[in-house]
């Protein structure tokens, strides 16, 4: 995947959310963002063999975690990239965010804030998973609202404080907002031109003209497709 390049890298059924063991994602302060009044729950999956290999932060939608991030996590493991699949609700009391009302509860500020502290955790897995991931090589994926979020982490607020780890973002699906505090990172944005949930492709094909060429936007778009 383009955004994913500069993570170079050596679908099965997706399992139940939190099977298994379910490692717990510190927060951290960020500024701008609300940390989570408790830990982070999260799936790291990774591809079979030694590794190491690069991570995607893999995040939910509005509704929260379900089967289509962990497809999203076999399909990345399949392309030889780790995953984390984080949970922002849960640790929040929340299960959905989805109506207007209960959007403010949890916003992709917020969210930005858990990337960062993910990042941070994931640095520290090196000795418990041996070499098979790469803390060095990070990037972050996410659909609808959590593909807004994936957007927002490439901000200049939230870019000078995860200390060089995210290395790219996806934003499947999730407007793209505040063109005039995007960053360096480079950012693909994808969606059907139907959607009306957010209008993401017309946010996004709006956001990357305001940033212009000299920054690494990829806008693709897809006509009849909601």
């Amino acid at each position: 995947p383009p955004a994913l390049a500069g993570l170079p890298a050596p679908c099965t059924a997706a399992p139940p959310p939190y099977a298994g063991r379910v490692p717990q994602v510190p927060p951290v302060a960020v500024e701008g963002a609300r940390p989570a009044p408790a830990p982070l729950p999260a799936r790291l999956l990774l591809p079979p063999g030694p590794g190491p290999y690069p991570v995607v932060i893999v995040l939910h939608g509005c509704g929260g975690v379900g089967a289509n991030q962990f497809r999203w996590a076999r399909r990345l493991n399949d392309w030889g990239y780790g995953a984390l699949v984080l949970d922002s609700l849960t640790p929040r009391g929340e299960r959905s965010v989805c109506p207007a009302a209960l959007q403010p509860l949890v916003t992709r500020l917020d969210r930005a804030g858990d990337v960062i502290a993910a990042a941070r955790w994931l640095q520290t897995r090196p000795g418990a998973d041996g070499p098979r991931i790469d803390p060095a090589r990070i990037a972050v994926l996410g659909g609808s609202h959590g593909g807004a979020t994936a957007a927002t982490v490439a901000d200049r607020r939230f870019q000078a404080q995860e200390d060089g780890l995210i290395r790219a973002v996806v934003d499947y699906y999730g407007a793209c907002r505040d063109p005039d505090q995007h960053g360096t990172l480079p950012l693909l944005a994808m969606a059907g031109e139907d959607d009306t949930w957010s209008y993401p492709a017309r946010a996004c094909r709006r956001f990357a003209q305001a940033v212009g060429t000299a920054e690494d936007v990829t806008v693709r778009t897809w006509p009849g497709v909601g």
